[in-house]
């Protein structure tokens, strides 16, 4: 058999690794004993190799297939081996009894499988569970960028490789802070399914220790607490004031009227709020009817605030405003905040082109302007979202209420925001008392 020199191991240098006429193994620089072999076929696998004193007898065993299994998680296993041969352990025995126990994606799969049974072949039922699991596991979204984010850190970070016991508390966190980098809400998500998911694996006798995401719902939750992604109800102003003096403009007037659609309802920008259709709005009864939302309600009620803004919306495209009112050739007609740059090409999953209603990107940049105009705190787009939700409790509107204006499936998610008004009313308090000369 064909061998190399120790090279450091990186997952491009894996990856070109060639299939030979032979199989031959690469070992690692890092980790004495740990070797890839790459077979005719071009399978790539990790194995360690070890001599054991106590029972005289040289190993080598299969540590998992790469990329199925990562590096990192590759010598971390290895390690445990080496470190159960120190303590004097067979390490057949403790191999043995590491491979018995299952991964959280053995759990997975099992659970899934039973949530989706499909009454067909053994390879459409395969390809019908695993598209079921990432389906499921997002929410059933079909967003493909959601779905994208949820199958990229799900390799990156090799969680699903992992055993039950090899995953704690401060394992989730660290997960839950990657993948919130780029999709929050696909990182809740996915805390809340593996809460789910040990919750199943103690039931069916697979894990007998405490859960280790039972208690990070709350420790989660508090993220708007501790970040007091809100504005006060002077700079939410400030903030009213400015977007109606930049909305005189005639191009900018369509977002300053989205951004303040998104300050008076406490929709969730861009879903609930840029995206809404003119037949959407109805204003005798006070709601909005969404086709499809993140917690699955149909409609939403709107505030007498937000129904006095839609109706100046509506005067406005009566009256025939230009950028806000297109005839009904226009692909633009239906929206409610219609793009009025709508020949600026936009990349999509289909390729460049037109954006028919308004960009994040475009919103983004007219929000900034606002609140240099009105001179507060920079926030991103959602903390008007949260100061909605913040005024509202401030002015004792019933939480119940408050969790209808914000579609809240769960009444504890609403009650985050008066945790964040009792902490702002403490805060200001202390300011009062130091103003005071003993």
């Amino acid at each position: 058999m064909e061998t190399q020199e120790r090279k450091k191991y990186t997952e491009a240098m894996i990856k070109k690794l060639p299939k030979k006429n032979q199989k031959y193994y690469v070992l690692d620089s890092e980790v004495i004993g740990l070797r890839i072999y790459v077979q005719i076929t071009g399978e790539k696998s990790f194995y360690l190799q070890r001599y054991i004193k106590e029972f005289k007898y040289s190993k080598k065993t299969k540590i998992g297939d790469w990329p199925e299994m990562s590096i990192s998680a590759s010598r971390k296993l290895a390690a445990l081996i080496k470190a159960d041969n120190v303590q004097g352990k067979d390490p057949i025995v403790a191999a043995a009894e590491r491979a018995a126990e299952k991964t959280l994606g053995d759990v997975l799969a099992e659970f899934v499988a039973k949530k989706h049974d499909q009454k067909t072949n053994d390879r459409q039922k395969r390809k019908a569970e695993k598209t079921s699991i990432d389906a499921w596991l997002v929410g059933n979204s079909q967003d493909p960028k959601i779905i994208s984010v949820w199958k990229k850190f799900r390799d990156d970070l090799n969680i699903k490789s992992k055993q039950l016991s090899k995953i704690n508390s401060e394992t989730i966190l660290e997960y839950h802070a990657a993948v919130s980098t780029k999709n929050t809400y696909v990182a809740n998500r996915m805390v809340g399914v593996i809460r789910k998911l040990y919750t199943y694996a103690k039931d069916k006798g697979y894990y007998t220790s405490d859960n280790p995401a039972a208690k990070l719902k709350q420790k989660l939750n508090k993220e708007i607490q501790d970040h007091h992604d809100y504005y006060s109800t002077k700079s939410m102003n400030k903030i009213i004031a400015a977007a109606l003096k930049i909305s005189k403009v005639h191009s900018k007037r369509v977002g300053c009227f989205a951004i303040l659609a998104s300050l008076f309802c406490g929709g969730r920008p861009p879903s609930e709020v840029f995206n809404v259709t003119v037949d959407q709005v109805d204003l005798k009864n006070k709601v909005i009817h969404y086709k499809k939302t993140k917690t699955g309600q149909w409609s939403r009620p709107i505030t007498p605030r937000m129904v006095e803004h839609l109706e100046l919306i509506i005067k406005h495209r009566s009256n025939g405003d230009p950028v806000l009112y297109y005839p009904k050739d226009d692909l633009r007609h239906k929206y409610l905040f219609p793009n009025s740059t709508y020949g600026l090409l936009r990349r999509s999953k289909r390729g460049l082109k037109p954006c028919k209603l308004l960009h994040l990107k475009d919103v983004r940049k007219l929000f900034a302007e606002i609140k240099k105009e009105a001179g507060v705190e920079d926030r991103d787009l959602k903390s008007l979202r949260h100061t909605f939700a913040v005024f509202c409790v401030s002015q004792g509107i019933s939480l119940r209420v408050i969790q209808k204006y914000l579609g809240h499936k769960s009444i504890q998610t609403t009650e985050i925001y008066a945790a964040v008004t009792d902490d702002f009313i403490q805060q200001e308090s202390e300011k009062i008392a130091a103003g005071y000369v003993a």
